[in-house]
C-alpha cells in the first residue's frame, strides 16, 4: 500500500476532528464514534460514496 501524502495525512486528521466533534455532540457512544470515523476514511480515501443527506438527493 503506498503512502499517504502530508496532505492526505492532514486531510485525514481534519476530518477526523470534525467527525469526533459531532458524534460527541449528538451522542454517540464509543464504539459508534469510531464505526463513523471508518466511515469518513473509507469515503476519504477513496473506498465507498459519500451519503448524501436526503434532502441533497432529491
Amino acid at each position: 500500500m503506498p503512502r499517504l501524502t502530508d496532505a492526505q495525512l492532514l486531510d485525514l486528521a481534519a476530518d477526523s476532528f470534525e467527525v469526533m466533534n459531532w458524534a460527541r455532540r449528538n451522542g454517540l457512544k464509543r464504539g459508534e464514534q469510531i464505526n463513523e470515523l471508518v466511515r469518513t476514511f473509507e469515503v476519504r480515501l477513496g473506498y465507498r460514496e459519500a451519503v448524501k443527506p436526503a434532502e441533497a438527493a432529491e
